[in-house]
């Protein structure tokens, strides 16, 4: 009935029929996985531009500008002098330690608990755990 080609042709169809439902899962799943990468890209672009223009309206209500290089130079070359200052003279800092006060640990202990429960939240988020690392794959160690 029929001939030896027209058999492998008929094989070589179902074969292709299978690989091609099976890429069509494949290519359903890929596409559900962009569309919701391209969503959540979407959702931070937007959220980005919004908080760009706010903070810019912020900026020009606020009459803020960026500090000028001379600006900067006068900061670092002060603290740069401070820093040579109490280097060579090592009595003083003892001293300015010594009559350090109970009200100024108070307060930069206080800065310090704040800097470092800021710091401990921004690993939490970026974590998404409160204490460990994501685990993801195996657990198996090499």
């Amino acid at each position: 009935m029929f001939s030896r080609s027209a058999i492998s042709v008929q094989k070589t169809f179902i074969r292709g029929v299978r690989f091609n439902s099976t890429a069509s899962k494949a290519t359903n799943a890929a596409q559900g996985f962009v569309e919701k990468i391209t969503a959540n890209v979407n959702k931070a672009v937007y959220w980005s531009k919004v908080t760009g223009e706010l903070a810019k309206q912020v900026y020009l209500k606020e009459k803020l500008s960026p500090p000028s290089i001379a600006d900067f130079q006068t900061v670092y070359t002060t603290l740069y002098k401070q820093v040579l200052q109490l280097s060579t003279k090592p009595k003083e800092v003892l001293s300015f330690a010594k009559n350090f006060g109970k009200n100024e640990a108070l307060n930069y202990g206080s800065l310090a608990i704040q800097l470092l429960g800021l710091f401990s939240l921004g690993e939490i988020i970026g974590r998404r755990q409160i204490v460990g690392y994501p685990q993801f794959g195996s657990q198996t160690h090499h």
